[in-house]
């Protein structure tokens, strides 16, 4: 099984379920203080699917997604391959068109 990171549409991300459920863990521990984290949750916490969606966010949100990475990229800060996901995500984020220039 896997979980999808979707960033826009047309391009997204496979990761296995147990690295997709840590993303998600990482994203539900700021939920409290981050609407977006509570906004790109909502595929899996209401929905029952294991995807993270980013592609219909406006720009200001997709911004927050963007910062929020870092975040997540420093609580799974012990998994080199989880890590790498993460760039990935960031790098595909940063080739889509809300992301400034």
């Amino acid at each position: 099984m896997a979980g999808t990171v979707i960033v826009a549409k047309g391009r997204s991300l496979d990761v296995r379920s147990i690295d997709f459920e840590r993303i998600a863990d990482a994203f539900r521990r700021r939920a409290k203080d981050s609407t977006i984290s509570v906004k790109l949750l909502q595929s899996l916490d209401d929905f029952g699917m294991d995807m993270i969606c980013a592609d219909e966010l406006n720009s200001k949100e997709f911004m927050d997604f963007f910062e929020l990475l870092d975040d997540v990229r420093a609580d799974i800060s012990d998994s080199a391959g989880l890590i790498g996901f993460i760039d990935q995500v960031k790098a595909v984020a940063q080739a889509d068109e809300r992301f400034p220039r």
